[in-house]
């Protein structure tokens, strides 16, 4: 371990009590405000010009689904956080949230979509009495509802589906619903730059700019907007187009309302700032990076695969044309494509600071597809079960890497009273992660290495990969080495440690689609894929098993599946090594 990487572990800790005490101090702030907006007088304050229409509205590409409109009409509300059922003809807002996160999503409507699948009567209907059951209980104030990011995110629902909305109503109602929509944008102008740092203040730019695009008498709005944007993407984007959560969930929801915005703008025949053109061009491409075959995203740092056609939606709109990149080394991920297999391998340090609330300890982590099936994956995320089995997501043993002794090689925050304050970020983590890749008509190299375990167990995991130029041998080693001495001063770290033995175990998780068989003298293992397609998986190591695990990456669905695991003891003073390939055996011609 450098000292560069001991710095930044003392500086990461220092950073957590310094945000303690700033979130201590702003919401003290936030509670005396809160009690001030409550007010009849503040109310008064946010009167004005009343909109008689939409002036425009902004294109929507997330997929709709005739499916969840159904079961929001039958009481159903999965949202992240969990899942809450209640009689059809009770209210959402009557019902106690079982946290803050599904509590967001309620009220943010981005939900409000899936209606546009369900025009019918009876659909039209019911989204008219949800919309009026907000007005009536949470149009004045509500301590969720009217966050700025909230309120964003309501408002871009709104005017991105005003069609819909206004339509299920007559005069009186829609007059209703356009004044919400003002009292709304102006209390935004005045509180966007005070939502929380990260994605939440992103939206609540976003939100801010098309207010005052889609209202009357938005000009102000607009430009107070545009500056906010444009601060919060120099700091959140990377410098190679990637989002600094690392989340590519998170890319494509940004690209989402960057192209929303984008169109509304071009819609009113306003000039799209230079900032916001060349963002949007840098960062769709990115989404062809993390599109597996099967068109969906792949599982890393707290994203689910999405839902069909989002990405080809925002490549299209966003005139991203054009190879997928092959590295991204400022958002820390590396490629490697031959034939029809596809490798995608998790190569950076974790986020920092509030950035980090929803990544993952799955440093060197990889996934592989073949054609449009998975083979190997990360488990997921599915905020929609609750916080207990997104934590239990996190970890590095939901992750096809390397975990030593069953501990992470990130470690989170955890007291309660902290996680209430700061949100459940990355404490520590691996500060040294370094990566190389080799090309040739062979093949594909990458050598890739992080310290994430060195203090605690005086241990660098190294991979190295291999894929030939065919696509259809994958090979691979894992190293477990001691750190090198610090070249400056000695330290804990250059001293023999105390554990002499440390368990280790390396997983590959399967997709649920993947049939799986280890032979009888536990050599290898047989795999299957949907469209027949063999593959074999081998090692130098004895200690070869095939265990249970679970899938999360499909929404709310919770699927089993199986993990090949190899296991053994590491020698922190000696190299260990763990070599194994992935080989396939058939290929069926004419499949997809």
């Amino acid at each position: 371990m450098t000292d560069a990487s001991v710095n930044a572990r003392v500086s990461a800790r220092g950073h957590i009590w310094a945000d303690t005490v700033r979130q201590s101090a702003a919401q003290i702030s936030a509670t005396a405000r809160n009690l001030s907006y409550r007010t009849w007088p503040y109310r008064l304050s946010l009167a004005g010009p009343m909109p008689d229409r939409v002036l425009c509205y902004p294109v929507d590409l997330r997929p709709v689904s005739g499916r969840f409109a159904a079961a929001l009409m039958e009481g159903r509300y999965a949202f992240p956080g969990g899942t809450v059922a209640a009689q059809p003809t009770t209210a959402p807002w009557r019902l106690v949230p079982p946290n803050d996160h599904w509590a967001e999503a309620l009220h943010g409507f981005a939900w409000l979509r899936h209606f546009e699948a369900r025009r019918d009567e009876s659909a039209r209907q019911h989204l008219h009495w949800l919309v009026t059951a907000w007005l009536d209980n949470c149009g004045g104030w509500h301590d969720v509802a009217w966050r700025p990011h909230v309120i964003a995110r309501r408002l871009i629902s709104w005017f991105s589906h005003g069609r819909l909305l206004l339509d299920s109503g007559d005069a009186i109602w829609r007059s209703s619903v356009l004044r919400s929509m003002a009292f709304q944008a102006r209390h935004l102008s005045r509180t966007a730059r005070l939502a929380a740092d990260g994605d939440p203040r992103l939206t609540a730019a976003v939100g801010l700019c098309l207010s005052g695009v889609c209202l009357p008498d938005g000009k102000r709005r607009l430009e107070r907007g545009l500056q906010l944007l444009k601060r919060e993407l120099e700091r959140q984007i990377l410098g190679d187009g990637g989002h600094v959560t690392r989340n590519p969930e998170a890319q494509l929801t940004t690209c989402v309302d960057l192209l929303a915005l984008k169109d509304a703008l071009e819609a009113r025949k306003r000039k799209v700032p230079t900032f916001l053109n060349d963002l949007a061009s840098r960062m769709a491409p990115l989404l062809r990076f993390f599109r597996h075959g099967d068109g969906r995203l792949a599982l890393f740092n707290g994203a689910m695969e999405g839902e069909a056609g989002a990405i080809e939606a925002v490549l299209a709109r966003g005139d991203a044309k054009g190879r997928a990149p092959q590295s991204l080394p400022a958002m820390g991920y590396e490629r490697l494509r031959a034939g029809r297999t596809l490798v995608l391998v998790d190569t950076g340090a974790p986020p920092r600071g509030a950035f980090s609330t929803h990544a993952h300890a799955g440093c060197l982590a990889f996934e592989m597809s073949c054609g449009r099936h998975r083979l190997i994956v990360n488990c997921g995320s599915t905020p929609s079960r609750g916080e207990e089995w997104l934590s239990a997501s996190r970890t590095t043993a939901a992750h096809s890497t390397v975990a030593l002794a069953d501990r992470s090689s990130a470690r989170f925050v955890k007291r309660r009273w902290l996680t209430r304050l700061i949100g459940p970020r990355i404490a520590e983590g691996p500060a040294d992660v370094e990566s190389q890749r080799l090309e040739s008509d062979a093949g594909l190299w990458l050598t890739a290495s992080h310290d994430g375990y060195a203090g605690r167990f005086h241990l660098i995991h190294e991979r190295r990969l291999y894929l030939n130029a065919e696509g259809d041998d994958l090979r691979g080693e894992d190293l477990l080495r001691p750190p090198e001495p610090g070249p400056r001063r000695r330290g804990p770290l250059d001293r023999k440690p105390n554990n002499p033995a440390v368990p280790f175990a390396v997983r590959f998780h399967l997709h649920p689609d993947v049939r799986a068989s280890l032979s009888r003298d536990a050599a290898l293992v047989l795999l299957i894929l949907p469209n027949g397609d063999g593959w074999q998986f081998r090692t130098n190591r004895s200690s070869l098993s095939l265990e249970d695990s679970v899938y999360l990456g499909a929404a709310d669905d919770v699927r089993r599946s199986r993990q090949i695991v190899v296991s053994g003891v590491a020698d922190p003073a000696e190299r260990t090594s763990v070599k194994w390939a992935i080989h396939r055996l058939s290929r069926k011609t004419g499949g997809p």
